[in-house]
């Protein structure tokens, strides 16, 4: 049980088969490292999120008080085993936004099944910097925190790692085109260990 939600129609395991984003509104991804514990979705104002699998959703948090300073921050949580493994989903707007318009944004509920693909929210974006923070975390919570495609098929983990690459390269591009410096080095989309900034 979670928030009085029983899980126990959802599969022991489950391996997630579609990308948690619309990739059409992405326009950068920043690198998974163990002291982060997630990856950051960068999209167009109103991109979507979807669910990753099929699961129930077990968390809606308004006004979160985590995440980008002085802003109003909402998130999704939805379990997708019975054995405790979720995908929370931290939608951080980079400004200031009305609870109302936090819930118009969110579109499921508390109790809700999703399918696999499902739309579950939209990040409203006020800012260069809004994203949306995405977790897996299983029953080891942030402790046993791992990158999150590895609860991925291969093709979802290869599909999203060419989307990084290309999004990367578009923004080390227009770096180059304004004068603004040397590109840093390209990490991979999930480490191990802690880079430096």
């Amino acid at each position: 049980m979670v928030n009085g939600i029983s899980l126990s129609e959802l599969p022991a395991t489950q391996t997630m088969t579609l990308m948690p984003f619309d990739t059409a509104a992405v326009t950068l991804i920043s690198p998974f490292k163990p002291s982060h514990t997630g990856l950051n979705i960068y999209t167009i104002s109103g991109g979507r999120f979807l669910s990753p699998g099929t699961g129930i959703v077990t968390n809606i948090e308004l006004n979160t008080g985590n995440g980008l300073p002085g802003g109003s921050n909402y998130g999704i949580r939805i379990h997708l085993t019975s054995t405790g493994l979720y995908a929370w989903y931290h939608f951080e707007v980079n400004g200031s936004i009305s609870d109302q318009t936090q819930r118009d944004n969110i579109l499921v509920a508390l109790g809700d099944r999703v399918a696999a693909g499902q739309h579950i929210g939209n990040l409203l974006s006020l800012g260069p910097n809004a994203h949306v923070h995405f977790d897996m975390l299983d029953a080891g919570g942030r402790a046993a925190v791992r990158c999150p495609l590895v609860y991925f098929s291969p093709d979802v983990a290869t599909t999203w790692e060419s989307l990084y690459d290309e999004k990367i390269k578009e923004r080390d591009d227009a770096r180059i085109a304004e004068n603004r410096g040397a590109v840093p080095s390209l990490p991979d989309l999930c480490n191990d260990v802690d880079l430096p900034n």
